[in-house]
């Protein structure tokens, strides 16, 4: 209750520094027996006031005498309009006059619907806003561009507008329902780079719904000079991450494993190459991304932190096109145009990373020094498809398709002899983990406020690692023995769909989503495992069987709906509930869900928000490390281990200034129960069945608190934004795990600052930099003690390991993490073809953030044995090079 006290009076402080309600305004006016049209207009031209009226409702005799000195605006205009049929009200930062007797309770309503798409590629526009500023209504795109909005029989002005987009208005007659496609045209000029509501548009439930713009994402500082939405989105308050984005993303507290990423609305279980340093989405594949980070809508479900929604391009509908991209770390390939006849199109994508290119070469020319054959080689791979056909005005089919894999191999090889003995070491490790996702989508617009769309996906992750050591003796081409260690250690996740949603606009102040869903999960864990000394014989290794191959499968069924009400003129809301099942083993979990988000607008520039919401989360994250790694192992809840669940809530106002300035600032606490620990060190002594034991997992709770501030600013060749988070996270578990005492989280950082700068010079050239601050991560140091005592005897023999149990649980911090990116673009155009330049550089003064600390013991020149404390840090500095063609 403190913690909320405290955020009451934060959000009160900010109102009373930025908002200043109109009718309060002080004015002062003096008329004598003047007309009322001239008294309205001294107001005007001597005070400021934005007042919008029509000459024809003014009575043409009515004067005026009034005196008039610092008197609110509200009371000088009951004042100047007594004994007139005129009343007033304000409508987006400016006063409204209109006869009182034109205001009757309208009774017949239209419908307006249609699609939004991009007015130079055809692609439909996802969170698009459609707008009536005098009435104050509005509504989003859905993911396929279509809106759907019902106001009453009159004339209206409805306004269009999305970030990166021009805002276009078209005024109608509304006397029917009236179908209206739109097409936006891009803007090149800067724009606000991240933004939750356009400008003009009073249209949310929550400043935790953030939408990235792509277009300003892909000219700020990235490693390789390729823009990544993670990290884009690590620079946003209450987003906590690893050192350099290693280790996962932690959403207001959350753990790695919280965070749901749809891709066209497919769950995605690793988001990540490399551990977390990029994501798996191509941003040239990538149509937009919206961010929940709060309490989010009841259509949304399945994860309790976050919720990252990526809808992939569908295809240029207009014209054929390409692009070409390459830098020192990845390249890309993409190709994307129309159907013969437009009625639909095709986009395919394709990355590959540079990596192997360069670890190869050294490492063998390394190890070559040092007598040993073999190499170090990593790289990963993207592919996205995506195709659309109208089978009819009101029916179209999608059939997307993704692949991504990374690969890694370790290959060391070593032949020494001793006199006429041969020693021979092979050494062979390779790895890949990637995701499969596919879906066919069918969307139906049954009539002009319903509009439907039913979908079949897939998603598998998939994780293989084999290990071979093969030590061979030979004496005079005699095999004298032979000691081969071999094992392969796998996991397969495969989730299965069924989808369906709707939208239903049923009047200006309801705007409906509802829907179901029913998934089959199968998890399948194993491992092979092969140990085998003084082998004299061959070896078929591909002839072990398997063991530990238990799968498990679990169902789940969701059912949603929710409310976009309109109450009043100032106050919105989003009430919905969610009802989930998960069916596993001999036992059925039930989990309602309600959520409701409000919103109030005093005025054009003030926004207060506030949320409340439950969320169950049924799948776990078996990880020793809880870096989030890909060998990290997922699990269903079963009938011996409960699902996850989460209460967040949350208060937040938003401000806007002159200059081009807004700041934001919103307060949270999250509670979560069913939470688990695995307390083992290597995963592969599980299988689906063992990791729910006692003696594998401990369960407990946790809690996460803070505020976020972030304070934009934008002009016309400039725009930045600065975030602040203060945040603190904690868990607590039973008596095995830190003596059953509260402990700090691995991403649990008390302070983080994010700047973002872009300046555009012109069309041509343009500069950026980011810079980031933030405490400290927590660890544990040492994570475990060992005794080792050395029996009695010649080597080799069994050393005796006497564990020491840890007191305290992240009882240390890293060194405060920081650095400086810096990015130069350059655009230039020949005929039809658009080039572009990218240089800058990755961390500017070479800030070696530490990864971990780690023991190690090392004999010194005496022979004595020393322990160590070694730092391991992850990225230097690093040097930006990439160009990429657009060409038609």
């Amino acid at each position: 209750m403190k913690k909320t006290g405290l955020i009451c009076l934060f959000l009160m402080a900010l109102y009373q520094l930025g908002a200043q309600p109109l009718l309060e305004k002080r004015v002062s006016l003096s008329a004598r027996d003047e007309p009322l049209e001239e008294v309205l207009y001294q107001l005007i031209d001597k005070e400021g006031i934005q007042l919008s009226f029509s000459n024809s409702i003014l009575p043409p005799k009515k004067r005026v005498t009034l005196e008039i000195d610092q008197q609110p605006l509200g009371t000088a205009l009951a004042q100047i309009l007594d004994g007139t049929p005129i009343a007033f009200r304000v409508v987006g930062g400016q006063v409204v006059l209109y006869r009182k007797k034109e205001q009757p309770e309208e009774t017949t309503t239209y419908t307006i619907s249609g699609y939004v798409k991009d007015a130079e590629t055809g692609e439909a526009i996802y969170g698009a806003v459609v707008y009536e500023p005098d009435l104050l209504v509005g509504t989003y795109t859905n993911e396929f561009g279509y809106y759907s909005i019902t106001l009453p029989r009159n004339d209206h002005g409805l306004l269009f507008s999305y970030l990166g987009y021009r805002t276009d208005t078209v005024t109608l007659s509304l006397l029917k329902d009236f179908l209206l496609d739109m097409a936006l045209q891009p803007a090149y000029l800067a724009e606000v780079i991240v933004n939750s509501f356009a400008d003009s548009v009073q249209l949310e439930t929550g400043l935790s719904q953030i939408t990235i713009n792509l277009a300003q994402a892909a000219r700020m500082p990235a490693l390789g000079g390729e823009a990544d939405l993670l990290r884009i989105g690590h620079t946003l308050p209450g987003i906590q991450t690893g050192t350099d984005g290693f280790g996962g993303i932690s959403v207001r507290g959350g753990n790695v494993d919280q965070n749901l990423f749809l891709l066209d609305g497919v769950p995605v279980y690793n988001a990540m190459h490399g551990a977390g340093v990029y994501s798996i989405f191509n941003t040239t594949a990538v149509r937009s991304i919206q961010l929940s980070k709060g309490v989010f809508p009841a259509q949304y479900g399945g994860r309790i932190s976050s919720v990252w929604d990526v809808q992939t391009k569908e295809g240029n509908s207009n014209f054929f096109q390409g692009e070409v991209d390459i830098g020192l770390s990845s390249g890309k390939l993409t190709l994307e145009g129309p159907f013969k006849g437009k009625k639909g199109s095709f986009f395919i994508s394709g990355r590959r990373a540079f990596f192997d290119f360069y670890s190869e070469p050294i490492t063998r020319r390394l190890r070559r020094e040092n007598d040993v054959d073999g190499s170090i080689g990593y790289y990963f791979y993207d592919l996205n498809f995506k195709t659309n056909y109208q089978l009819s005005p009101k029916d179209r089919v999608y059939l997307s398709y993704y692949q991504g894999k990374d690969y890694f191999t370790d290959r060391y090889d070593q032949f020494k002899w001793f006199a006429d003995t041969l020693a021979a070491l092979r050494d062979k490790e390779d790895i890949d983990w990637g995701n499969r996702i596919a879906s066919l989508r069918w969307n139906h617009n049954y009539n002009n406020k319903l509009f439907g769309n039913t979908s079949l996906t897939f998603s598998q992750y998939f994780y293989r690692s084999e290990k071979l050591i093969d030590l061979e003796i030979l004496q005079n081409d005699t095999r004298l023995r032979r000691d081969i260690d071999y094992s392969i250690y796998f996991s397969d996740i495969r989730d299965f769909s069924l989808k369906t949603d709707f939208d239903y606009s049923a009047s200006p102040q309801h705007q409906f989503r509802f829907g179901a869903s029913a998934i089959k999960h199968r998890f399948q864990p194993g491992i092979v495992n092969f140990n085998q000394s003084s082998i004299i014989g061959s070896i078929e290794l591909d002839t072990l069987g398997e063991t530990n191959k238990q799968p498990l499968e679990s169902y789940e069924f969701d059912a949603y709906v929710q409310d976009e009400i309109k109450i009043g003129k100032f106050l919105e809301a989003n009430i919905g509930l969610r009802a989930s099942a998960l069916a596993v083993e001999d036992k059925v979990y039930l989990s309602p869900q309600p959520r409701v988000l409000l919103s109030y607008f005093p005025d054009k520039n003030l926004s207060f928000h506030a949320s409340a919401g439950r969320v169950t989360q049924f799948l776990h994250l078996l990880s020793p490390t809880s870096f989030g790694l890909p060998k990290d192992l997922w699990v269903s809840a079963t009938a011996k281990v409960p699902p996850q669940q989460s209460w967040q809530y949350v208060l937040g106002v938003k401000r806007k200034f002159a200059g081009g300035l807004q700041a934001s600032l919103e307060g949270y606490y999250k509670t979560m129960s069913g939470l688990i620990v695995f307390k083992g060190i290597f995963l592969e002594r599980i299988n689906a069945q063992s990791w729910q034991e006692p003696e594998a997992i401990s369960r407990g709770k946790g809690w996460s608190y803070g505020l976020e501030a972030l304070v934009q600013w934008e002009r016309e060749k400039a725009s930045a934004w600065l975030g602040y988070t203060l945040a603190k996270s904690e868990r607590q578990f039973d008596n095995e795990i830190n003596g059953g005492r509260k402990f700090p989280t691995r991403l649990d950082r008390r302070h983080n600052f994010n700047l973002q700068f872009l300046y555009k010079f012109n069309r041509q050239w343009e500069f950026s930099l980011g810079f980031v601050y933030a405490t400290g991560a927590a660890f544990t140091f040492p994570l475990e003690e060992y005794e080792f005592v050395q029996p009695p005897g010649s080597p080799p023999l069994d050393i005796i390991q006497t564990p020491r149990p840890v007191d305290n649980l992240n009882n240390f911090r890293l060194p405060a993490y920081h650095k400086l990116d810096l990015a130069l673009n350059h655009y230039f155009w020949q005929r039809k073809a658009r080039h572009a330049i990218r240089v800058g550089v990755f961390n500017v003064y070479d800030r070696r953030n530490p990864l971990y600390y780690s023991l190690r013991d090392r004999f010194d020149e005496s022979g004595e044995l020393n322990r160590q404390i070694i730092q391991v840090s992850l990225l230097p500095i690093f040097p930006t090079l990439r160009y990429s063609l657009e060409f038609r």
